[in-house]
């Protein structure tokens, strides 16, 4: 009886194993075809044509519709129950369009198999989400949706969309959708770029960054805990003072600072210098070139240079 349960049990580990890694993120979940179910996690037959039209290209589903709002804050692998108290509002009809523009030109800029690998199955576009008095413009439900508030209602905003050319002009959105998409891809367990830690000092958990803002609500001398901050990634060689937490921290800040910067401009504030930090840089941009033929500094560069353009 004992080996028994021990063949059964090993039996159970071995299907789960099995039922785990049969299914990634880049293939499609359909449905048997003998038993004539519909597919649940696509595009309905009489969904927007770009919707339609962007899923088969990018396979990532960008939503606008629902017939409960409750279906904005449960995304298959999580909820959001806090913000499902307060109902989220449909995007206006006339900016549906500027918004499957901009997801478009966002997608455009990568690799089809980083895309497969790393974004979100889903952006759920909506007016509001959430308490509206709280200013939430995005919000990460589980590891596979993000929620994304259209138009941009942040301070800085620009005042108007612009129907195709949205993400080349309104920087601190674009900013902001990195900087949320970056920690999603982190969290989505990114392999270490084998030799890049020990470039610089060994990264810390966080012990180093906290006794230094520890040491801030004592005295309150922010000018110190800023220098002491900078000091802290200039010696450990990293990208900034948070990046000394893990290896996840520094990948963050190297993914959304090289898609939307130049060349230029990140080799005169980080690089000139320091050592440490541009063996780093050169290593990242290196890693992805390798994996996916991707250089992702070409990407930063044609951002800041259309930013700049729209801006003159």
């Amino acid at each position: 009886m004992k080996d028994k349960k021990i063949f059964y049990m090993l039996w159970l580990c071995l299907s789960m194993s099995v039922a785990m890694m049969s299914c990634t993120k880049e293939e499609r979940i359909e449905p048997t075809k003998d038993l004539q179910f519909k597919p649940l996690f696509e595009p309905q037959a009489d969904a927007h044509a770009k919707e339609k039209y962007l899923f088969q290209k990018y396979n990532v589903w960008i939503r606008m519709d629902f017939t409960d709002p409750t279906d904005v804050y449960n995304a298959y692998l999580g909820q959001d129950v806090t913000s499902a108290r307060f109902p989220a509002q449909k995007i206006d009809d006339d900016k549906r369009e500027s918004a499957y523009n901009y997801m478009d030109t966002l997608l455009s800029n990568l690799p089809f198999q980083f895309v497969q690998d790393f974004i979100p199955n889903e952006f759920f576009f909506v007016k509001t989400y959430g308490f509206s008095a709280f200013g939430v413009q995005f919000n990460a439900v589980s590891r596979n949706r993000l929620a994304f508030v259209w138009p941009n209602t942040y301070n800085t905003a620009l005042s108007t969309v612009h129907p195709t050319d949205h993400y080349y002009r309104d920087s601190t959105l674009t900013r902001e959708v990195w900087r949320n998409l970056a920690d999603m891809i982190g969290s989505r367990g990114i392999e270490e770029i084998e030799g890049f830690e020990s470039i610089g000092k060994p990264y810390d958990g966080g012990t180093a960054f906290n006794k230094i803002r520890d040491q801030y609500f004592i005295d309150r001398d922010l000018e110190k805990r800023n220098r002491d901050w900078q000091t802290l990634a200039d010696q450990g060689g990293y990208l900034d003072p948070y990046a000394s937490v893990s290896f996840k921290a520094e990948h963050t800040a190297f993914m959304k600072l090289i898609l939307l910067e130049s060349y230029e401009r990140i080799n005169r504030q980080y690089l000139q210098g320091n050592e440490m930090r541009r063996k780093k840089y050169d290593l990242f941009i290196k890693y992805y070139k390798d994996k996916y033929g991707w250089d992702m500094q070409e990407s930063g560069n044609k951002f800041r240079q259309r930013i700049n353009q729209n801006n003159t």
